[in-house]
């Protein structure tokens, strides 16, 4: 039997339903920040790694063979798989441990797209986080809300022939730190973040797109627009493919809306939010696929792996079809829970703040929280 399991093999694993049980011997602590998640739910405890490896008699027999054993690097979970087979249980370490599994980026093709026009969703499993590339083969490319670890991007491009020429942020982000700069200075493509959001002066080029702007993929006649749907942040920019999809970034998730309170302008969000759902939501096709920036339950996750809806059934929500906006606020601002104090540090880093590699590993601890509302 392996040693080790990557965490690709971890993620396809709990998919195929093949991995029995994920021991995480990490702190108390950062188990209850965060804890591996694939698209199905996995037997799973919590045992620190000293008491593991103290109790390990007791633990091999309460656990199956094929067990994988995580903790945050790698170092204590190839320790006590050894520990383990003394005691006559074979279990595996899973590479790199959550370090690696925080890198880990799995892309899945976008169906139903116009001809001639082929696109991914690329999830990070870790942080519950959605990107995006979308393209024409042989022509360019678009990347939506990148994570900082540019390599599927770039394999994806090439699969296809295509050039990376626009690098964008539906918004700055609060949960995770974007690659989208680096990516943009990498390849030598234009980076777009709302001035709304970062502001108006940033130690990176950043060229705005302006609300109904046409994105332009090379000599392809495919249209792609840039749509300002504010509510989540000050400058929440939604893309949309006419007739097809939209990346609606934190706006409209699966299941629920975007907090609005994370630039500290709750019941000013809240309201703006109300009015893009209505007059710029709602008069879209019903049949118009939404893809979002994030999940929040593995449920959202449909058989093909995929994080999508329709507007049709997002506004079969009584809280979308809220016609009294005082209400819709009340209900919106109400019932938001407490955001990450280190929110605010990461919407900085995003804005152009210089961080450490340290600090930023340390920042992108846990999944997001960026849900105002799960009911939907």
């Amino acid at each position: 039997m392996a040693r080790s399991i990557t965490p690709r093999e971890l993620y396809d694993g709990i998919a195929e339903g093949s991995v029995p049980f994920v021991l995480d011997v990490r702190n108390q602590d950062e188990f209850a920040t965060w804890q591996v998640e694939g698209t199905r739910p996995v037997p799973m405890r919590n045992v620190p790694i000293w008491v593991a490896v103290e109790e390990s008699e007791t633990l091999a027999q309460e656990i199956p063979d094929g067990t994988v054993v995580v903790c945050a690097h790698g170092n204590g979970s190839d320790l006590l798989i050894d520990v383990l087979a003394d005691e006559g249980r074979e279990v595996v370490t899973l590479e790199g441990g959550t370090a690696a599994w925080a890198e880990l980026l799995v892309p899945r093709e976008i169906r139903g797209l116009p001809d001639g026009m082929v696109g991914y969703q690329v999830a990070r499993p870790a942080k519950a986080c959605l990107s995006y590339v979308i393209g024409v083969p042989g022509q360019g490319c678009i990347v939506v809300d990148p994570a900082r670890f540019p390599r599927a991007y770039l394999d994806l491009a090439e699969r296809h022939g295509m050039r990376i020429v626009h690098v964008i942020d539906t918004h700055v982000h609060a949960d995770h730190i974007s690659g989208g700069p680096a990516l943009a200075e990498q390849v030598g493509a234009s980076y777009h973040v709302p001035m709304e959001d970062a502001g108006a002066s940033t130690p990176f080029a950043n060229a705005p797109f302006g609300d109904g702007e046409v994105i332009d993929l090379g000599d392809a006649k495919l249209e792609v627009l840039a749509i300002k749907m504010p509510g989540h942040t000050p400058g929440s920019t939604c893309i949309s493919i006419p007739g097809h999809l939209i990346l609606t970034g934190d706006t409209v998730f699966v299941r629920g809306l975007g907090r609005p309170d994370l630039t500290g302008k709750a019941a000013e969000l809240a309201a703006e939010l109300f009015h893009t759902i209505h007059d710029r939501l709602a008069p879209l096709d019903p049949a118009t696929v939404v893809m979002p920036a994030h999940w929040t339950f593995p449920e959202e996750i449909d058989d093909d792996g995929m994080v999508q809806t329709t507007l049709a059934r997002v506004f079969e929500s009584s809280l979308v079809t809220e016609e009294d906006m005082a209400a819709f606020i009340e209900e919106i601002v109400g019932t938001l829970p407490a955001a990450p104090d280190f929110y605010d540090t990461i919407r900085l880093v995003n804005s152009g703040r210089a961080a450490t590699a340290e600090e930023i590993e340390t920042l992108e601890i846990g999944k997001n929280q960026c849900a105002a509302s799960t009911s939907m």
